[in-house]
């Protein structure tokens, strides 16, 4: 056992210290290449900043995961944990459907692609996770529903990969916020899957979570002055939502006299990992048709907007915003021993919208909470 941890331990590390290597190349090739994301008038950053720092994340974890598992079967080290050979496949179909999104985002951070275009290739994407035979077969008592048949389970699959994966790169506005809250959603996982003895999957969130990580410290600490800064782009914030919604499918495999249980809870807290970015998709969707506009036009109306809009920094925003989502984590995963979660997920989205709205009547009336930004 002590071995195992050892080289999960190994794998983050390795991942952290890779990942930060490929960054801080990326970063010199951009900025001699002058390849930058050009301010306009719904930017927040006055000066061009390169946006390629997630093509480093497929990269670093394909390596190290390929690594990892090289080295324990060459060695036959716990090479017991790796009997469910279908988990291993899973990562295969994984690896080639971020692979997909990988590419699209990369064209798109490059010369741009139409939006169209890349939920074409969200849906193939996210056919391919599916079609590993892993999709939402039973929601275990969330909603009050139990098994769903795959004639409902599949298309909500593909619906769902395709919403948290545009959900990850719509809420990727200020520096640290997108990958911040990836973060914190691997680290849920990575804890979930240790505790699980879920080694591969483990192994998985881990690499993810050292990669993004690394790229974490340059966009939110690095200096155009000394060429380290650089933002994410769509080729990170595309492939990462993917990643997270294969890692959460994996969360309704494990068995056991309490599996339903378990299964449960341990949605709630990967789904509250993600309830900022998820509800604020919606908020804006829903805005943005009530006012005939189009749903998949950028404006100024996300929650960290709003927060700067009253007088917060955007190191403030990120703050308050990281700060509330461990705090959304904890609660909720405390309260579920309590209070059916249904309620609990009603009560979540309610108060997020009530402080939306008292955020929005605040700007409308001038106020500013935070002084000068």
């Amino acid at each position: 056992m002590e071995l195992s941890f050892f080289i999960l331990f190994s794998d983050f590390l390795l991942s952290l210290l890779l990942g930060a290597v490929i960054v801080r190349l990326i970063a010199q090739i951009a900025y001699q290449r002058s390849i930058f994301d050009i301010p306009d008038e719904r930017k927040i950053h006055r000066v061009p900043v390169p946006r390629l720092g997630g093509v480093s994340f497929l990269p670093t974890m394909v390596i190290i995961i390929a690594f990892c598992i090289a080295t324990l079967y060459r060695y036959n080290l716990v090479r017991h944990q790796f009997t469910e050979n279908v988990v291993f496949v899973r990562l295969l179909y994984m690896t080639g459907s971020a692979m997909i999104l990988y590419l699209i985002g990369l064209g798109d951070d490059l010369i741009g692609v139409g939006y169209k275009t890349k939920f074409l290739f969200q849906f193939f994407a996210a056919a391919v996770i599916v079609s590993s035979g892993i999709w939402i077969n039973n929601l275990y008592g969330l909603f009050g529903i139990h098994e769903i048949r795959p004639w409902i389970g599949i298309p909500l699959s593909l619906l769902v990969i395709m919403f948290v994966s545009n959900a990850i790169n719509l809420i990727d506005g200020i520096d640290g916020l997108a990958s911040g809250i990836v973060i914190i959603s691997l680290t849920c996982l990575s804890i979930i899957f240790v505790y699980e003895r879920q080694f591969s999957l483990a192994m998985t969130s881990l690499s993810a979570l050292g990669a993004v990580l690394a790229f974490w410290f340059f966009n939110v600490f690095g200096s155009t002055e000394k060429k380290t800064k650089i933002y994410m782009g769509d080729t990170g914030s595309l492939t990462l939502g993917l990643i997270l919604c294969f890692l959460i499918l994996n969360l309704g495999t494990f068995e056991g006299h309490n599996g339903l249980t378990r299964n449960c809870k341990y949605f709630i807290i990967a789904l509250s990992s993600l309830m900022i970015p998820l509800l604020d998709v919606v908020r804006l969707i829903i805005f943005r048709l009530k006012h005939h506009r189009n749903p998949f036009q950028a404006d100024m109306n996300h929650v960290h907007h709003k927060l700067i809009q009253l007088g917060a920094s955007p190191h403030q925003a990120l703050m308050i915003l990281l700060s509330a989502d461990v705090i959304l984590i904890l609660a909720n995963a405390y309260l579920s021993m309590y209070v059916n979660v249904n309620i609990l997920l009603v009560a979540d989205v309610v108060v997020y919208y009530l402080v939306l709205l008292i955020l929005t009547n605040s700007i409308e009336k001038g106020k500013r909470f935070f002084g000068n930004a």
